[in-house]
Formats: structure tokens, C-alpha cells, sequence
């Protein structure tokens, strides 16, 4: 997908969208983080989404007014709280703690439609698929296996192309870059093996003689070991596609689909050896390793082990797109979330754009595109949107 030219109206785009971002600010209400006395800004242009950092506001009226006389296209807060949030460099600050955080991006996915639009366009599926990570990681990670409750969880959608989920629990605050780290790796399934999860025991067969059997993980199992016997039982219920997606060659797939119920009832009493294999070791090692990574979460681990980490400031405007960073409540509303409707900013009339872009847009709940070059009428919101990723430029306002 071909971005628009640089020259023409570029400046006179910038000056309309920084309009419309200044009258956002000037109608919100209430934006800003708890203990705001405490964090770190950073803001940014069009073109760079931090230029500059060590900002600091006591309040969110104050806030406000910065907000309202400059309408920056980014802002971005710190997750860490400090004593002195403005002084630099960063050891003067005075660090006194820092919540979890974890960003998802669906830039970090690898999902089928991206084969066809590239990284570059994101579409209903892409943000469905970063959507059901961040409802994976919530769920699967931080509830099932950490014990947060939902009380404890925040989550963000970024403006753009995926979600930031926040922990709130005070004792975490403390934790270390170290321990940062090893969560994330521990989310992220690095360093599972075969060998953690399977082992051979001894059995004496009908017959009196002995042998061993592959004993592995239950679906009831704590941590990963359940997670992985569900998940191979759920691909093993969607059928051969599903388990050769695992890792399976197409025969061993439609294989091992034909003794399901046998295989089913064996993985649930932790016997994975009661359908017989050949290189039972090579075969499960290797299913092992695809469904980890199937089962990992997409995180940015840089964003969630610095506890220094600047992350877009929730309900402010994402100058990429024109959307809002929105907080968007609960799990519960995180599941029924349509950012391309629920995350829009502008609204109010219809800008005409010349716009290049090779795939529709949804916004609003209407279809919009594609376009080749073409002078059409748009709600302002879907003119922005493509205005702002390169893919139109504004004739009139």
C-alpha cells in the first residue's frame, strides 16, 4: 500500500488535525493518571511519538490547560512514580516504584490476513486477534496463574493497534527490572522443554511384561502444564487442521483425529502414550515447542521489564490515527470492545480527502473504501484516519 506523496498540503492537514485535537482536549474532562504529582510526561509531534520527556504536573486542571495550548498528537506517561518526576537525568528523579505493565501489539503477531495487507494496514481481523491475546493474557496468565483479581487489572486500548494491560497491586510496585523480566519470560513460555512437562514411567502390561509409558500434563494441571494439555485437547476437538496448525504433518494430524476419544481420555488422565507413536519423544518434543509459542502471549517485553517505560496516557489522542487511547473498563467491556467505534474522537462533518488506500476501512459502523487516488466526502473521522497513516491528504475542511 502506497503512502500518499509527502508534498501539497502536508502542513495545512497538520494544522487542521491539530485543531481538532485541541478542541478533543478542550471538551475532556478528567484525564490524567492517579498521583499525576508523581509521574513523568513525554510528548511528541506527527512525526516522533516522544521528542521530548521530563515533563511533570501537579494537578490535571494543570494538565489540562497543557493539553488544550498545545495539543500534542502524543503523550505519553510513566508507569513509575518518582519524587522529583522533572529532574533529569533519570537517578535524580528520586524512583519509588512502578506498576506492571504489559503491551500488546498486533504488529508483534503473526496472523493469516497480514500475509495479504502486509504489517503496515490493520484490519477487523487484526484487532480481534490482539484483542483475544489480551483477553488470553488476562484470563489464562494473570488471573489463572498470578491470582490478580479483576479489581487489580486495567486495560488500554493504545489508539492504534493494540492493548496495554496495567496491574495495580501496590506490593508489585517494588519489583525489580530482574523480577520484571522473568515474568514476562515466564508469560512468554521461554525455556519450556519436553522434559518439563513429560516423563517416562514403568508399567507392567496385561501380558506381565514391563514397559514405560509417556506421562505428561492434565488439563486440571496448574501454570503451563495445564495449559498446554487444554490447548492440545482443544486442537485435537477442532479437528486435522487445528493439530497439523500445531506442528503436526497433514497424515500424523488426521491420524491422531481418528483416535481422538482415545487420545482424549488418555491426555485427561495424564497418559499421552495410550495412542501409540513412533518417536515419541522427537514427535511430542516438537508439538511441545510449536504449542508454546502458540500459547505465548504477543508482549513487548522491553515495554514490561523498564520500569521507567513511557506508555501513551489513557483517553488522549493517538496521532497516528486520530483515535482515542481509550480506558476501556472491564474484561467484561474489553470482550464487546469495537475500537473503531468506541475509540473515535471526531465527529461533527464531513472533510473531503484525496485517498490511496487498498483495503476498506470500518469506522462507526460503516464501510468506507478502497480508494485509488479518489476525491470522496468522509466523515471526518475516516478522513483523519487515513490523513493520518499517509494514505489521503485534505482538499477542504
Amino acid at each position: 500500500m502506497e503512502s500518499m506523496p509527502k508534498d501539497g498540503p502536508v502542513q495545512e492537514g497538520r494544522d487542521f488535525a491539530t485543531e481538532l485535537i485541541r478542541e478533543y482536549y478542550a471538551k475532556s474532562s478528567g484525564i490524567g493518571p492517579g498521583k499525576i504529582e508523581s509521574r513523568e510526561f513525554g510528548v511528541g509531534t506527527f512525526d516522533t511519538k516522544i521528542l521530548s520527556r521530563h515533563l511533570s504536573f501537579k494537578t490535571k486542571e494543570e494538565l489540562k490547560g497543557y493539553l488544550v495550548a498545545n495539543a500534542p498528537p502524543y503523550i505519553s506517561y510513566s508507569t513509575a512514580y518518582y519524587r522529583n518526576p522533572a529532574f533529569r537525568p533519570m537517578e535524580n528523579k528520586g524512583w519509588t516504584g512502578s506498576e506492571l505493565v504489559f503491551d500488546l501489539d498486533v504488529d508483534d503477531m503473526d496472523i493469516e490476513c497480514q500475509k495479504k495487507h502486509g504489517k503496515s494496514w490493520v484490519c477487523e481481523n487484526c484487532l480481534e486477534s490482539v484483542k483475544s491475546e489480551t483477553i488470553k493474557l488476562i484470563e489464562e496468565f494473570l488471573m489463572r496463574d498470578f491470582g490478580f483479581s479483576k479489581n487489580e487489572i486495567a486495560v488500554n486500548f493504545s489508539g492504534n493497534r493494540g492493548y496495554h494491560v496495567h496491574i495495580k497491586r501496590e506490593s508489585l510496585q517494588s519489583l525489580s527490572r530482574k523480577a520484571r523480566e522473568e515474568i514476562s519470560d515466564y508469560i512468554a513460555g521461554n525455556g519450556i522443554t519436553f522434559e518439563d512437562f513429560f516423563r517416562f514411567e514403568d508399567f507392567l502390561h496385561t501380558s506381565g511384561r514391563r514397559g514405560k509409558k509417556l506421562a505428561g500434563p492434565r488439563p486440571e494441571d496448574a501454570g503451563w502444564s495445564g495449559r498446554i494439555a487444554r490447548s492440545f485437547l482443544s486442537k485435537l476437538k477442532a479437528g486435522p487442521e487445528a493439530l497439523a496448525s500445531a506442528g503436526m504433518t497433514p497424515a500424523q494430524a488426521r491420524s491422531l483425529f481418528k483416535k481422538r476419544a482415545l487420545l482424549e481420555m488418555g491426555v485427561r488422565n495424564g497418559n499421552w502414550d495410550i495412542v501409540e507413536i513412533k518417536n515419541k519423544t522427537a514427535f511430542w518434543s516438537a508439538l511441545l515447542e510449536k504449542m508454546a509459542v502458540a500459547q505465548s502471549d504477543r508482549i513487548d517485553k522491553n515495554v514490561t521489564k523498564d520500569p521507567t517505560h513511557l506508555i501513551r496516557m489513557p483517553d488522549t489522542i493517538h496521532g497516528g490515527t486520530g483515535l482515542v487511547a481509550r480506558n476501556v473498563g472491564s474484561l467484561t467491556d474489553l470482550e464487546s470492545f469495537d475500537p473503531m467505534s468506541q475509540a473515535i474522537a471526531f465527529n461533527g462533518r464531513e472533510i473531503e480527502v484525496t485517498a490511496n488506500a487498498d483495503y476498506e476501512i470500518v469506522m462507526g459502523g460503516r464501510t468506507f473504501g478502497p480508494f485509488k487516488d479518489e476525491k470522496v466526502r468522509l466523515p471526518v473521522y475516516a478522513g483523519m484516519y487515513l490523513y493520518l497513516k499517509g494514505l489521503a491528504y485534505i482538499n477542504s475542511t
